[in-house]
């Protein structure tokens, strides 16, 4: 009765399949899973140490499998969440930023690298890149105010935002992005005091609303320059929407203000005072957090955020930042974009977790960035990578290696990736020639081989005996179907002198020479009685 064992599978597929459970962390799952293999072992009761060891393999694999199917399943939900989101926004014409305030449970970001930026060596970090503005909050959402489009003035290969300001290349500072797109449409990444951008070959650039910078016929890869101004004083003047503080959120705030003694500190001792103390407030009594708690009660998202709670994402103290501010009568906006910080060799990666939001505000006379998110927000963002990102970011290095060589035209790129192709093809050129020759060495050796003068004698007697060999019949049919097949053995032989990988022994070369002497004297015979 035949059988088959399927236990050590039937282990594997338990395994495999246990990877699929959501659960934090992989120390209960490994420490579980070590229990089912010792238990496994003790009733399998196999005394072959070789079947043991194949089995503890196959655990092994087993667990690597599980545990990177749910690690990759969460970062394919991440990726798949993206991608829903960019096409959700591409309905959007920039007039609204959702925002995740108000929402319950863990808030997780992607942790693709989505572009990459080359900078300057005393750049100051975190470097803010913003996408764009916003006026107007109202339900855990921000809208923007009265825009019309202007189109950015193209000067040969470079696009200037500030026509008024010099923007010349050898002045202020330089970036030089690199970044894939998947739609036609884009809204660039850049920094507050952007002057103008070089090497960016798109069909149109215009500038939105909220100051979104949006490029309109992309290519797939783009590696671009990125001029701005340190120091440049941005006074565009306030609206009337930069006052605006929805009613539901008035109570909060000014109970904020009152109880932190902000209109004293802002009448006072002046606008920056103030500022500096929403800061350190802050800073003080609020924590970071990405995991979001809001009880179903009368108030708002933000109201619970300000006076029970006290910890939450970028997202609330950005938005608590611009009320207030707002509140003590100083200009502010919502303002969306990126952090950069993250260094890998020459270039800072920017990731999807690194999206941020922070506050705007016209301080004496100048637009200036406030972000009053507590400085350690990036260190718990990057705490919870996944154990497989070091992977993906191979991947994603090595995908935007060639990019960068396909697209970019700085030709010591280019010159780079050019060697390797020649040493690839220079060492296939080599492992071709050599099998060839191999080929040929082998084809003489073979023809060498089947050089047989012996032989040779032997097919002459058959043919005067009458027995031709027809064309394209091999010896061992040709020796079976003559003299009634009484020959057959002296084929057999001949195959596995002539064609086997190992050659006759000496006892059976003396057999092929002696059987084949007496077939050929039965010959001579035939002939001689003809």
């Amino acid at each position: 009765e035949q059988w088959f064992d399927v236990s050590t599978l039937f282990l594997f597929t338990c395994l495999f399949s246990a990877g699929a459970i959501p659960h934090e962390g992989t120390a209960y799952f490994t420490v579980v899973s070590a229990l089912v293999l010792v238990l496994f072992l003790v009733l399998h009761h196999n005394k072959h140490a070789i079947s043991n060891v194949w089995i503890v393999l196959v655990f092994l694999v087993a667990e690597t499998m599980a545990i990177g199917f749910v690690y990759g399943m969460n970062d394919l939900q991440h990726k798949l969440e993206a991608k829903i989101n960019a096409w959700i926004l591409s309905y959007n014409d920039g007039s609204k930023a959702s925002s995740a305030i108000g929402e319950v449970g863990r808030l997780k970001l992607s942790n693709a690298i989505i572009f990459r930026v080359q900078a300057d060596d005393d750049i100051k970090l975190p470097l803010l890149l913003r996408e764009g503005s916003y006026q107007r909050y109202q339900n855990n959402e921000w809208y923007g105010g009265s825009w019309q489009d202007v189109d950015v003035e193209n000067r040969g290969e470079r696009w200037i935002l500030q026509p008024n300001i010099d923007s010349d290349i050898e002045s202020g500072r330089h970036l030089r992005v690199y970044q894939s797109f998947d739609d036609d449409k884009f809204s660039l990444a850049l920094p507050q005091t952007t002057t103008s951008i070089a090497g960016l070959m798109v069909d149109a650039l215009r500038i939105k609303q909220g100051d979104r910078v949006e490029a309109q016929g992309l290519p797939a890869f783009a590696a671009f320059d990125v001029y701005y101004q340190s120091d440049m004083r941005m006074t565009k003047a306030s609206r009337r929407s930069d006052f605006d503080i929805p009613k539901a959120e008035a109570k909060s705030i000014t109970n904020f203000v009152k109880s932190h003694d902000l209109y004293q500190t802002k009448w006072i001792e002046g606008e920056v005072r103030a500022v500096n103390a929403v800061k350190q407030i802050f800073n003080n009594e609020f924590h970071y957090s990405t995991w979001l708690k809001y009880p179903n009660t009368h108030k708002t998202a933000l109201a619970y955020f300000l006076e029970d709670n006290k910890a939450g994402h970028c997202e609330y103290f950005a938005t608590a930042t611009v009320l207030i501010l707002r509140e003590l009568g100083i200009p502010a906006r919502y303002v969306v974009g990126y952090s950069v910080s993250e260094k890998n060799g020459d270039l800072y990666e920017v990731r999807g977790r690194d999206a941020h939001a922070w506050a705007e505000a016209l301080i004496e006379g100048r637009w200036q960035v406030v972000d009053n998110t507590p400085a350690n927000w990036f260190a718990i963002e990057s705490a919870g990578d996944s154990v497989w990102s070091d992977m993906g970011d191979w991947f994603s290095r090595i995908s935007f290696a060639f990019k960068k060589w396909r697209y970019d035209d700085q030709e010591k790129d280019r010159t780079y990736w050019y060697w390797v192709l020649a040493l690839m093809f220079a060492f296939l050129a080599y492992r071709i020639l050599k099998r060839v020759k191999t080929k040929t060495n082998h084809s003489e050796q073979t023809i060498k081989k089947d050089v047989d003068s012996e032989w040779e004698s032997f097919e002459k007697d058959m043919f005067e005996a009458g027995f031709d060999r027809r064309v394209g019949e091999t010896v061992l049919h040709w020796l079976r179907r003559t003299h009634e097949g009484q020959w057959q053995d002296l084929g057999q032989l001949f195959t596995v002198k002539h064609y086997a990988k190992h050659s006759l022994n000496a006892k059976r070369e003396d057999e092929y020479k002696k059987r084949m002497e007496e077939i050929r004297g039965q010959l001579r015979l035939m002939v001689d009685m003809k």
